[in-house]
């Protein structure tokens, strides 16, 4: 629409139908429905379910926001915090982790093993909730049943492999029991190790490569 005033001067009016098109801010939602396939939807409620189950494993469990409220853990919040492979979940992190962690746990050093743990994962790198967490294995309420087990099982294997015993009673009760927390902490851990790699391959949709998950 075209104004004509005084002095030659023209004043140009552009009505509503006129003005370009700019385009919407935000996205339609229920476009992105219509177009979300029933694959998709399958997938990311998947990943929801995962994610949920994650959290729940991980609560009892030392984590970033958490640290400090830990015994012993607290005193290396700040340190810990600032490193990001003690709070990773990939294959290498967690499985250095499951295999020191739970060594350490069956190893007789029930009140140190915090302090062990928490400086063998920031020297190897490993994922810090889970090596914490099989020290949780043996507690004051368990490690009277669980020392006594394996001191009984690292004498046996002993034997079996033809050992040298050693004369001490002390000495040979703790030597048992090195043997046997090794033995039954890699059995443990290996267990624990090949089922998060089948969590993990059917997870990223990947065929179970048995060959070469044991040869990572």
């Amino acid at each position: 629409m075209r104004l004509k005033l005084a002095d030659n001067y023209v004043v140009i009016i552009e009505t509503r139908s006129q003005l370009p098109k700019r385009a919407s801010a935000t996205t339609n939602p229920m476009k992105l429905a219509e177009t979300e396939t029933g694959y998709d939807r399958e997938t990311r409620a998947r990943r929801h379910v995962r994610i949920r189950r994650a959290k729940q494993f991980l609560r009892p469990l030392p984590r970033k926001a958490t640290i400090h409220r830990w015994p012993v853990l607290k005193w290396f919040a700040k340190t810990a915090r600032k490193r990001p492979h003690l709070w990773s979940f990939r294959t290498r992190e967690v499985s250095i982790a499951l295999y020191l962690g739970f060594v350490i746990a069956l190893l007789p050093l029930f009140g140190i093993q915090f302090l062990l743990a928490i400086g063998a994962a920031l020297t190897l790198r490993a994922n810090l909730p889970v090596i914490m967490g099989a020290q949780l294995l043996t507690n004051p309420a368990t490690f009277f049943l669980i020392y006594p087990a394996i001191g009984a099982l690292g004498s046996q294997l002993i034997k079996l492999v033809g050992l040298e015993p050693m004369d001490s009673v002390v000495g040979h009760s703790v030597y048992s029991l090195v043997v046997g927390g090794v033995v039954v902490g890699i059995t443990i851990a290996f267990a624990f190790d090949m089922a998060y790699r089948f969590f993990i391959a059917q997870t990223q949709k990947r065929p179970i490569n048995l060959k070469r998950i044991l040869k990572k």
